[in-house]
């Protein structure tokens, strides 16, 4: 699979931290995956329906997403019902609404036609969703597709886990900074886990033993209201970029 982790994604730590940004990112990685040339991004990590970004799209279709389709959008009822949190996360429009109307013209005008849409979760809570888009003349997703789909959809979940705290980090104020809570032991370990390495790597060089780096491990993730170290490393890096700009 073209796809392993979060950095593959093209996730440019220079720029600000945006769902339109992740939105782009995740489109441009997976487009020589599924052949989707545009995607939609429904930003939910403040409740729903959530901010929409079109990737790709000429200008007018978010406005008239926004007044004519949102309203009855097979998707969004998919996704504010409660389905997508339970089930695996993936669905295709046509399994949504197998007649779909072929004259939307959110869709006919700009000579698309199939959706292939994954929900991006939080403990179960429904924080974004990730619509791929095919043209017309490529067919619709098959269930090879959703199956990769579903396989991709742990990763990202995680590269948007970074967004997000990046985001929260740029946006909480001067002086709210979680990472002075933690000790030196545990900024060092944390420091050493944002740059990939393991908690056995970690106790041999700090000469301790993984348990207790499991439990500093526990503790830093705790105080910075992080939840892997993805989101972990991506607090980190806004931070020294705050530090870098000052």
């Amino acid at each position: 699979m073209p796809i392993r982790d979060p950095a593959a994604m093209g996730l440019d730590p220079s720029r600000p931290a945006t769902p339109f940004v992740f939105a782009e990112a995740a489109l441009r990685s997976l487009r020589p995956v599924f052949g989707a040339s545009r995607a939609v991004f429904s930003d939910r990590q403040r409740g729903r329906p959530g901010e929409m970004h079109f990737i790709n799209w000429p200008s007018w279709c978010k406005s008239h997403y926004c007044a004519e389709v949102r309203a009855r959008d097979p998707i969004r009822t998919w996704l504010d019902g409660g389905a997508a949190s339970r089930d695996d996360g993936v669905a295709r429009l046509s399994e949504l609404m197998p007649a779909a109307r072929s004259d939307e013209p959110l869709l006919s005008d700009c000579g698309a036609a199939f959706v292939l849409t994954l929900a991006l979760r939080d403990r179960n809570r429904i924080v974004g969703a990730l619509s791929l888009v095919r043209d017309a003349s490529r067919g619709d997703f098959n269930e090879r597709d959703r199956g990769m789909a579903v396989s991709l959809l742990p990763l990202l979940e995680m590269a948007y886990g970074g967004v997000a705290a990046r985001l929260d980090t740029a946006q909480r104020p001067a002086g709210d900074d979680p990472l002075r809570a933690l000790t030196p032991r545990e900024s060092e370990v944390a420091r050493l886990a944002a740059a990939g390495y393991s908690n056995k790597s970690i106790a041999r060089m700090l000469d301790i033993s993984p348990w207790t780096i499991k439990n500093q491990m526990r503790a830093v993730l705790d105080k910075t209201g992080t939840r892997n170290r993805t989101e972990l490393s991506a607090l980190l890096g806004s931070r020294a970029s705050a530090d870098d700009a000052r």
